[in-house]
């Protein structure tokens, strides 16, 4: 019976021995490796846009108060806003049609250092590559809409009203491959006037008798004077620097402010003459 059980023994011992060398093994063949998440800032007035190489399959928000949609007519562009600001850092992850994960932590800024980051192709097996896309020298820009703030009135007889509430187009100065437009908004009424939102479309210069009319929205590049609130019986002056752009007959550009929970709603157009009237700097 001793025999016996010295025999068990030593199968037992073989046994245990092949598992550690199996399991030694496939812990060779497994190789694990952390995704380090991408620093990600957004805010409540400006667009950020994520430029991936390959079309995006599946967004996963960490919190409601990340806006996230796929830029209209494009399969692999990510354009991302803040519901509110303030909120607690949050993550946001995206899948590719090329089977990358892209992790990204997500916090709140007023100003965000970036608004536009593009992937190139050539990342390397961790998901890490990302580039810049913004070739602006953004620290050029500020000091120009700091500088035209200031400037004096150079155009006329632009301008709209609603419920003493107007928005003026003051002028429109170009340097490089920048336009700069500059706004004065103006409150007449005894009730603050909060801005929701002021945005730049190309649209048609008339509608067309059958089908929608075309309508593509521009970006700012930067934005100086980035208040949203406008005391009863003053004034706020703007300057919006959007990439260059001439127009054909057949389009206008519009500059639509909108307010926050009101019906009180500015819209200036501009036709090609006038931006042809702009200043160089």
């Amino acid at each position: 019976m001793t025999f016996f059980k010295y025999i068990l023994q030593i199968i037992s011992a073989s046994v245990l021995l092949l598992l550690i060398i199996n399991l030694a093994a496939s812990a060779q063949k497994t190789e694990l490796y952390g995704i380090s998440p991408y620093p990600l800032e957004i805010t409540t007035q400006k667009t950020t846009n994520i430029i991936f190489p390959y079309d995006i399959v599946s967004v996963d928000k960490g919190s409601r108060r990340i806006l996230a949609q796929k830029a209209k007519g494009v399969s692999n562009i990510l354009q991302l806003k803040a519901a509110q600001g303030g909120f607690e850092q949050s993550n946001l992850t995206v899948l590719t049609r090329d089977g990358k994960l892209y992790s990204f932590l997500v916090d709140y800024s007023p100003e965000p250092l970036q608004l536009n980051i593009g992937f190139s192709k050539d990342m390397d097996e961790t998901g890490q590559g990302a580039i810049l896309k913004d070739d602006h020298n953004q620290a050029q820009i500020v000091q120009n809409a700091e500088k035209i703030s200031t400037l004096p009135r150079a155009l006329h007889g632009i301008s709209d009203k609603s419920y003493q509430v107007k928005m003026q187009l003051l002028g429109i100065y170009i340097e490089g491959d920048i336009m700069y437009y500059q706004l004065r908004l103006i409150n007449r009424s005894p009730i603050p006037y909060d801005i929701e939102s002021i945005r730049f479309f190309v649209e048609d210069s008339k509608k067309a008798k059958r089908g929608a009319m075309q309508q593509l929205e521009i970006q700012p590049v930067q934005i100086y004077n980035d208040s949203t609130r406008i005391e009863p019986g003053s004034a706020s002056v703007k300057v919006f620097a959007l990439p260059k752009m001439m127009l054909d007959a057949a389009k206008k550009l519009s500059i639509k402010m909108s307010e926050l929970g009101g019906g009180r709603h500015p819209l200036v157009e501009i036709r090609n003459k006038t931006l042809l009237k702009a200043s160089a700097l």
